[in-house]
């Protein structure tokens, strides 16, 4: 019976090395695109009210590509004016950047559909949107392209096709940030844990027992 009780603790032993091997192995270097910033260019338009497509001319636009939470980009459209309103910022919260050859290409993992306060703040106006990833990305000189569609009223669409470049990168996208040392720890309930107890936790997005 003793040799059992003897024989738990080093199974203990054995289990956590088994852990925190798994763990140095998804605590692989995170590259990520250097490609958060600012971008100025200008915007095709195009009106769809369900029937007929109108060209409505161009437009300067200003677009802000940031780091959201967790892996995921948030994409924000800067002083737009969709119908009658003037918006100071619309964000796209969920979006990715993956790898595509020599281009970053930008994805929503969600459209978008919300709420949002005019610039004069007088209305909050409902407003859905998405961005079409086949036709939307940033090449390695920092040149941004992007294709998404804002809706505003009921059958009634915008169709944007904008082309700028980044303000302040000159390198365009070959940087690459510094490797992470420690994996990213989280509860079940998506909250960041810097100490690790008995219980499931995920780790770099995957579940790991402890």
């Amino acid at each position: 019976m003793m040799r059992i009780f003897h024989k738990i603790p080093m199974l203990l032993i054995v289990l956590c090395a088994q852990v925190n091997m798994m763990m140095a192995q998804e605590a692989k270097p995170e590259v990520v695109p250097d490609v958060w910033g600012t971008y100025e260019g200008e915007a095709t338009m195009e009106l769809f009210d369900g029937t007929t497509k109108t060209p409505s001319g161009n437009k300067r636009m200003i677009i802000e590509i940031s780091k959201g939470e967790r892996s995921l980009t948030v994409l924000t459209l800067k002083d737009v004016t969709v119908g009658q309103y003037e918006f100071a910022s619309i964000p796209f919260k969920n979006c990715y950047l993956w790898l595509n050859k020599n281009k970053w290409n930008v994805e929503a993992n969600d459209n978008l559909y919300d709420k949002v306060a005019t610039k004069d703040k007088q209305h909050t106006v409902w407003l859905s949107g998405s961005i079409y990833k086949e036709e939307s990305w940033v090449d390695k000189e920092g040149n941004l392209t992007l294709s998404f569609f804002l809706f505003f009223e009921e059958d009634s669409e915008i169709h944007y096709v904008f082309k700028g470049k980044k303000k302040s990168s000159p390198t365009g996208i070959d940087h690459v940030n510094a490797y992470k040392k420690t994996p990213e720890v989280f509860d079940l309930q998506g909250r960041r844990v810097s100490k690790i107890g008995k219980g499931v936790y995920i780790v770099n997005g995957k579940k790991v027992v402890f």
